[in-house]
């Protein structure tokens, strides 16, 4: 089995290589009968397996004895079932052999992290299947204690639909992480008080039903007090009550599902500096008046029920100070129209995105959202144009603003142009 490939070319690895050679040359050595890799520390091997594919990484075991604790001395592992047995979904105890022995410290050691770890991803998709689901679920509690006792920063959990796919208490012995990501399909229990987790900076959940029942947000943020970044993706949502004082400066709402009536607060977050709002919306929006956007996007889809003006209003007035805006088509209607109880004055807007959908009046449509935005340097559109006289009338409209400087893409089947 050839090796060369996997040792990048600046890695620490070549200097120990040309060490090593050199050694057996000076004694004599140099025959080639003598291991390779005997003169590569666990922390060089632990590098070049964190690169490699779980699969592979494991395999690297047979190269020679110095290679089979390399797995085990990784800082980055990415465990993912369906990516390692794509074709033998039935090797289910090979791969949680494999897991457990690289979750493992290699071998004891007086220092309390001999090997950290600093990223773990767990697919595990296919693993909590028919009989195997119990050995699964106790196996999944072990590589979670053993990613903390080494010092785990940064989680991604992936669990299937299964009744036995629950998040273990060994979870919340992971008290160094900084960065956790919880995808969790269907997931029906109550999501556990991430209290313990007080030096987290970025959480991403998705696929996780949120009732509003408990506090589970309030918790979070009076203890987790370095969060930055929340993400919601793809969650069903009943309230969403974020309320400070916190230090969290983005939030991002994606493709979620909200019931008839639902509503998102945001209170007291002063340093709240970027919102991504996309797919449906909630019924009600209470955003605090101190919060100073400064990059707003809005992709809501048009709902199959006409908001009310309340909603909308409430929406559309916690965007009025950004520098930095993007819009869906539906968004930018509700921005244009002319009723003055729900006209936002975007005087601060300076770089503003549109999506245009596929309808002749599609260009002119941004037209009085222009208006309403004076100070604008940079105007990017995406849209496929299917009539010429479309970007001719925007270019004119643009030209009629006298504004120089000023950025326009259009998507054309598939490519993009600058004008």
């Amino acid at each position: 089995m050839r090796t060369k490939h996997l040792i990048p070319n600046h890695a620490a690895g070549l200097t120990y290589a040309a060490r090593d050679h050199a050694a057996r040359e000076d004694f004599g050595g140099g025959d080639g009968g003598g291991d390779p890799f005997e003169g590569f520390p666990d922390a060089v091997l632990g590098l070049i397996a964190s690169k490699l594919p779980f699969r592979s990484a494991v395999a690297a075991s047979a190269i020679s004895r110095r290679w089979r604790g390399a797995a085990a001395a990784a800082p980055a592992l990415d465990i993912d079932f369906a990516a390692a047995f794509p074709a033998a979904p039935r090797r289910r105890a090979a791969f949680a052999a494999a897991a457990t022995a690289a979750l493992a410290p290699p071998s004891p050691s007086p220092h309390p992290h001999p090997h950290p770890l600093r990223s773990l991803r767990l697919a595990l998709e296919g693993l909590f299947d028919q009989a195997f689901a119990a050995a699964a679920a106790g196996h999944l509690a072990s590589w979670l204690a053993a990613a903390a006792a080494r010092g785990l920063e940064r989680l991604e959990l992936r669990l299937p639909r299964s009744r036995l796919a629950v998040l273990p208490p060994s979870l919340l012995a992971c008290t160094g992480l900084t960065s956790l990501t919880l995808r969790l399909d269907h997931y029906a229990l109550p999501l556990p008080s991430l209290a313990p987790f007080t030096r987290l900076s970025r959480l991403h959940l998705a696929s996780v039903s949120l009732t509003g029942d408990d506090d589970f947000f309030g918790d979070l943020l009076s203890h987790c007090t370095e969060l930055r970044y929340l993400i919601l993706e793809q969650c069903r949502i009943v309230a969403l009550r974020l309320v400070g004082p916190s230090r969290l400066r983005s939030l991002a709402i994606t493709d979620c599902s909200w019931t008839q009536e639902s509503s998102l607060a945001v209170l007291e977050m002063p340093e709240l500096r970027t919102l991504r709002y996309s797919g449906a919306m909630a019924t009600r929006h209470i955003i605090d008046g101190d919060v100073s956007l400064d990059e707003v996007l809005l992709a809501i889809e048009k709902p199959q029920v006409k908001p009310r003006e309340a909603t909308l209003r409430e929406l559309l007035t916690s965007v009025g100070n950004v520098r930095s805006l993007l819009l869906s088509p539906w968004c930018i209607e509700q921005f244009a129209r002319a009723e003055e109880g729900l006209k936002v004055r975007l005087g601060r807007v300076r770089r503003l995105s549109c999506v245009i959908e596929r309808r002749e009046e599609g260009a002119l449509s941004i037209a009085p959202l222009l208006s309403n935005c004076r100070n604008v340097e940079e105007l990017c559109v995406s849209v496929v144009v299917r009539y010429a006289f479309l970007f001719s009338a925007l270019l004119s409209l643009l030209n009629c603003r006298g504004k120089p400087m000023i950025f326009v893409a259009a998507a054309i089947a598939g490519q993009t142009e600058t004008v």
